[in-house]
């Protein structure tokens, strides 16, 4: 990966998505926890992680703060590569984008995937 600094504070997955390998299978499994997460507890957002190191980045799933509180809470942390979650002192060590992305901009980006490259229809 060309990437071996520090992201910007606020980047999203957005951001790093043009280069990642294979960014599609990322949002994949990116979008299967927030699914999870959603069918629990109604919504989802995803931030980053911004101490890249090149690969694709760390994120963590954020969710409402339960009974009706303001704000989010923490769902889970992962692992860019691997997808395992991470422990919490993981997850407190990582410096998380400012940003987050929720599913339907997630979404979005995913179908960007499937629509063909050039913008023509057959």
């Amino acid at each position: 990966m060309p990437r071996r600094h520090p992201l910007s504070p606020d980047a999203t997955i957005a951001d790093v998505l043009p280069d990642l390998q294979d960014g599609e299978a990322y949002l994949r499994a990116v979008l299967a926890t927030m699914r999870m997460c959603q069918k629990h507890f109604g919504d989802a957002a995803v931030r980053i992680g911004v101490t890249a190191k090149g690969g694709p980045p760390s994120y963590r799933i954020d969710r409402p703060a339960p009974d009706g509180a303001e704000g989010r809470v923490l769902f889970g942390a992962y692992g860019g590569r691997s997808h395992d979650r991470f422990t919490q002192v993981n997850t407190a060590e990582t410096r998380w984008s400012s940003r987050a992305l929720g599913m339907a901009e997630m979404l979005a980006l995913h179908d960007g995937f499937r629509r063909p490259k050039g913008g023509a229809s057959e």
